[in-house]
């Protein structure tokens, strides 16, 4: 046997890989989608905002994998199925339960790597998201110069300029509504400016030539001045036009290793555990998460081989679409048993791990389905029925 569960295994990789990899490009182009039309504007370096979607990666990955191992396990079984080597392996002596045996293996080796990363890597990432999001959301966004268009980007001023040189930020025929001192509005206008970011200052520097002042007082009617200068230096303060990084000492649930936020439980229940019930039940949440979607790996390989011997027939697309389903169901459980735990209606245990005693009595039902070779899903017919129609 142990040449079959080496064959078996080198069945499995190929197609995990190529599903993690699959996954992770699609999530990660929908957060691209979402995300970059809002940071794309702000100026930002391009070190910075491929920074921010790295640490998102984290994320992703651990989500990625169990979808990963759902679809490998799909994949090689209904390969091997489709190829009738499951029914040679059967004729042989060997049993379903045997033929998963090195897929439980490859889920636990999964499984066990996923809660290390959730512990070390991705509340750390996590953490470093949160902060350099808010970084970004603080950063205004840059200047955009658009010649005879008012600008209303620069605070308590709107700028006009009937050209605009981009290259050398020189602009012709500027005009300029000052309104810094709100009781004597001022306008500006010149023939030609220079405009320059001084970071130091946080500050726009725009060199007037050849122009005119006017100033009212809005208390007094009768007042107005007007001033004709040669040259004349305008300052604008513009706060947050420069991308700062801060740093946080807090970290929220999601930041925090299970036995960082463990400890922090221990803390609440000992000062007031009534006032901070639905804080330690959110921690205790996020504490039971990190290791029921990591053994999922293994519940998914319980889930995948019935259904890939039952419909070998569909290839890598049935088996992506089948491991979407169930995990949208795995999923949404998930999602509302943590909202249903974090206002204390059940356990945050029962919240995390139901999904997987579901979806475990569901791949027990499957396999022992299989091994008895009883009807479960006749996918060939669906396939014609699909065909017929298209």
């Amino acid at each position: 046997m142990k040449i079959v569960y080496k064959y078996l295994i080198f069945e499995f990789i190929p197609p995990f890989f190529y599903a993690f990899c699959l996954i992770t490009v699609i999530i990660l182009m929908n957060l691209i989608v979402q995300m970059l039309g809002r940071i794309a504007g702000k100026g930002l370096d391009p070190y910075v905002v491929m920074e921010f979607f790295f640490l998102n990666m984290a994320w992703i990955v651990a989500l990625a994998v169990p979808m990963a191992v759902l679809i490998a396990t799909l994949t090689a079984f209904g390969r091997l199925s489709a190829e009738n080597e499951i029914t040679a392996l059967k004729a042989a002596g060997a049993s379903l339960w045997q033929l998963m045996i090195p897929f439980f293996l490859a889920g636990a080796i999964l499984c066990y790597l996923l809660i290390e990363f959730n512990n070390r890597v991705l509340p750390d990432f996590n953490h470093r998201t949160r902060v350099l999001s808010g970084d970004i959301h603080r950063k205004k966004p840059t200047l955009a110069l658009e010649e005879g268009t008012f600008i209303f980007d620069l605070p308590k001023y709107v700028l006009w300029a009937q050209h605009i040189d981009q290259k050398q930020s020189h602009l012709n025929e500027v005009v300029i509504y000052d309104n810094s001192n709100h009781n004597h509005p001022t306008v500006v206008s010149a023939k030609d400016g220079d405009l320059s970011f001084v970071r130091a200052e946080e500050a726009f520097h725009l060199q007037l030539y050849d122009g005119e002042i006017h100033r009212r007082d809005l208390k007094d009617p009768a007042y107005y001045q007007r001033t004709n200068f040669e040259r004349s230096m305008v300052r604008i303060s513009a706060p947050n036009m420069v991308f700062e990084r801060h740093e946080s000492g807090y970290r929220s649930d999601r930041e925090l290793s299970a036995p960082a936020m463990w400890r922090q439980v221990q803390e609440m229940k000992a000062s007031d555990p009534v006032k901070n019930k639905r804080k330690i039940n959110s921690f205790k949440v996020e504490v039971h998460k990190k290791y029921s979607i990591p053994f999922a790996c293994l519940v998914f390989v319980l889930i995948g081989a019935p259904l890939g011997v039952r419909v070998h027939r569909g290839g890598l697309g049935v088996a992506a679409g089948l491991s979407v389903v169930f995990f949208l169901i795995y999923w949404a459980f998930l999602i509302g048993g943590e909202d249903m735990a974090d206002r204390g209606i059940i356990t945050p245990a029962m919240a995390m791990w139901a999904p997987n005693v579901l979806l475990t009595g569901i791949g027990i039902y499957l396999v022992r389905r299989t091994v008895r070779e009883m009807h479960i899903l006749d996918f060939g017919a669906f396939l014609r029925i699909f065909k017929k129609n298209s």
